[in-house]
């Protein structure tokens, strides 16, 4: 099994199970006393009430009380707070499934059954935001993400010195969402899906959070592969000699520092298509024609900035904080995440993921400022920065992969820039593009998914502050004037830009997301796993659309 980090699962349930230690209910700021769950036993009824009554819970959003009831059996009653009624949204029971996971483990809670609220039939995604077709289901997914994500707990290095009493091992716990009969079959379907979309943010979760001494770019290679045998992916890993005989001079550069773990260009596909698709290294099935398309047109592309440690090479980084470069290679780490949901889902889609895995260190090897790279698709770049190494290991797979696979759509997610951070701060990511239809995709998947986006600009004057002398453009610009629309502009200059011959494509820079340094409602410290979601509802989209 891949690892996920999470010792919980989530199941349907027709009745509160009678080995619950705990129940657990959702309220708003407008519940009253009086407020009726009809499955709840009469003791805890009571305790909800008065609870409400004296004021010891409001409904604040996030807002987590437990009461101890009396009786033969201990039990607890958890109340979750929803926040204002008016603002309901799936967003929020995401975040309320998280607070409740976290008070379960906090407790040492090991079955709880969970009592959801009235759910509208149109449930709006984000407050005050689009509504979903089917409301329960919706509501029930994003509960069940939000359990799942609320239990990540990185443990794989605790040692003997961690005894205390809060890191104990209690053993798994299991949530029973209860559901009332007549919508099994399409909760069922939405629970299932959530957790696999979960599974794969948590996996995601758990490779970003592995230090550099476990995680370089040849190991990372084997989980790909590890992952690949699971679900039924493909996998080629192009080693540093390939790279070379390909003519990728950017990826090359970067991992010049680290001779003991070079560079790897990670390649998964996923067929959902049932057809081979073009540039595919599997071999060609009985049905299939010569390099027939699929399907579903071509394939998606998802390309992954994985730079396993992040030095910034010969232009060093501060020391301050240079432990959390191993969370540099978080864009990769999204591909694996998807990769791992689409083949778990089926769904019927052709996707390629490539996973660009370099280390930037600093050594006698190490690439160094004033030089100049020949990319992969034959544009001379001059070193201004060796710090802005994302953009050249991304500029070698972006141009590899669309001339390898002529995708549909591409997509590329890096942590690349600090500039996205002052500009956007840290709850959303910057996207760039050439494809203002792409871009809308992204968004509404973006809101399904309860992740934000906002676009930012790539002009011909952006493109312009790129230019270079001697090379054909720097990997830097002489100002951080425009920052993270010079990583995009950067970019573009890698992908069919504009023309009869373009090709829609999205650069999304999660800098500013991709790891958090505080506990947020639906996260603990550490990495979120950011864009999973986002980019297996837009997958999903693109699988509807296209059939």
């Amino acid at each position: 099994m891949v690892p996920t980090s999470t010792r919980a699962t989530v199941q349907l349930s027709r009745s509160s199970p009678a080995v619950a230690d705990a129940t657990a209910v959702f309220v708003h700021k407008q519940t009253k006393a009086q407020a009726q769950y009809p499955a709840l036993a009469k003791a805890e009824q009571a305790m909800l009430e008065k609870l409400i009554a004296s004021g010891a819970v409001r409904g604040k959003s996030g807002e987590v009380t437990v009461q101890l009831l009396e009786g033969a059996k201990p039990k607890r009653l958890v109340v979750i707070g929803l926040g204002d009624r008016n603002q309901f949204s799936a967003e929020c029971l995401r975040e309320g499934g998280a607070a409740l996971a976290k008070a379960a483990r906090r407790h040492g809670l090991r079955s709880v059954a969970v009592l959801l609220p009235a759910i509208p039939d149109a449930l709006p995604k984000t407050p005050g935001g689009a509504k979903n077709s089917s409301g329960s289901a919706a509501g029930y997914a994003a509960l069940t993400e939000g359990l799942l994500l609320g239990s990540f707990d990185y443990a794989e290095y605790r040692g003997t010195a961690d005894k205390s009493a809060d890191k104990e091992d209690r053993g798994p716990v299991t949530f029973a969402l209860v559901a009332a009969a007549g919508h099994d079959n399409e909760l069922v379907a939405a629970v299932d899906r959530a957790r696999v979309i979960a599974e794969g943010q948590n996996f995601a979760r758990t490779i970003a959070s592995r230090p550099g001494n476990n995680i370089n770019p040849s190991s990372l290679a084997k989980v790909a592969q590890e992952l690949a045998r699971e679900v039924g992916l493909t996998c080629r890993v192009i080693d540093d000699k390939e790279m070379k005989r390909l003519g990728m001079g950017g990826i090359l550069a970067v991992g010049s520092g680290s001779t003991n773990t070079p560079p790897r260009m990670i390649v998964l596909e996923y067929q959902g298509s049932g057809f081979r698709v073009r540039g595919s290294v599997r071999r060609r099935k009985a049905n299939s024609i010569g390099n027939r398309q699929s399907a579903t047109g071509n394939p998606l592309l998802v390309i992954g900035k994985s730079i396993t440690f992040d030095s910034g090479g010969i232009s060093i980084k501060p020391a301050e904080k240079m432990d959390r470069m191993i969370f540099d290679k978080s864009g990769g780490m999204a591909v694996l995440g998807l990769m791992y949901a689409a083949a778990k889902l089926k769904l019927p889609v052709d996707v390629i993921g490539i996973l660009a895995a370099a280390e930037n260190i600093l050594s006698e090897s190490s690439y160094r400022p004033g030089d100049i790279l020949r990319m992969y698709n034959g544009v001379t770049v001059e070193v201004t920065n060796t710090d802005a190494e994302g953009r050249l290991v991304l500029g070698d797979a972006l141009a590899w992969g669309i001339e390898t696979f002529k995708p549909a759509a591409v997509v590329d997610l890096a942590t690349l820039t600090g500039g996205v951070v002052i500009a956007l701060g840290k709850a959303m990511a910057g996207v760039m593009s050439n494809n203002d239809a792409l871009v809308q995709e992204l968004t509404e998947a973006s809101q399904a998914a309860g992740e934000k986006i906002w676009r930012l600009p790539i002009w011909d004057e952006h493109r312009e502050l790129m230019k270079g002398e001697p090379a054909d453009i720097v990997n830097a610009g002489p100002s951080r004037d425009a920052s993270p629309l010079q990583g995009g502009a950067f970019l573009s200059y890698f992908v069919p830009w504009q023309g009869k011959d373009a090709i829609p494509w999205a650069h999304l820079d999660i800098a500013g997301v991709a790891d958090t340094e505080k506990e947020l409602p639906l996260y603990a410290k550490g990495a979120t796993g950011w864009g999973v979601r986002t980019l297996v509802h837009w997958v999903t989209h693109r699988a509807q659309t296209q059939r």
